[in-house]
């Protein structure tokens, strides 16, 4: 299954879509000089830069479909000196869709991963390999006696 990571946060003037697709997160891994999820634990642990949170919401905004000249003005106008650390929550859950995907998706598709009513034996197209023996709550069988060697 493909996960768009695609999700609706607020920011700035109301609620905007946010994606970091894989130009986005090639952008910001230069731009940082540092992976998304060495972002993502700078920005949680408390030892972001401003780039981590300006260039994420950027371009989180732009993979979401915003134009990229309104998406920069978006950052200027509301992730300015004095209110980048307000946005950590927002940075922080841009990232993680991107690398695990939005949390509303498991939702969406009406099964969540690992959760179904078949067995693994009835999910797979092969044969058991083992034979299915007594239950675990059942009495143990008597050996026979062994001859005795007097």
């Amino acid at each position: 299954m493909s996960r768009a990571a695609r999700f609706t946060g607020a920011f700035g003037d109301g609620k905007h879509d946010f994606q970091l697709n894989i130009a986005e997160l090639e952008e910001l891994q230069e731009l940082t000089d540092a992976g998304p999820e060495e972002v993502f634990l700078r920005v949680t642990e408390g030892r972001w830069r401003v780039a981590d949170i300006r260039e994420t919401l950027r371009l989180g905004l732009k993979g979401g479909g915003m134009e990229p000249l309104r998406a920069r003005a978006m950052i200027d106008r509301y992730a300015a000196a004095g209110a980048l650390a307000s946005h950590k929550t927002l940075v922080s859950a841009i990232l993680a869709a991107a690398m695990l995907g939005a949390p509303d998706e498991e939702e969406a598709s009406g099964e969540t991963e690992g959760e179904s009513d078949r067995s693994p034996d009835e999910s797979s197209g092969s044969q058991t390999s083992t034979k299915s023996g007594a239950l675990s709550g059942s009495r143990r069988r008597k050996s026979a006696a062994a001859p005795s060697g007097n």
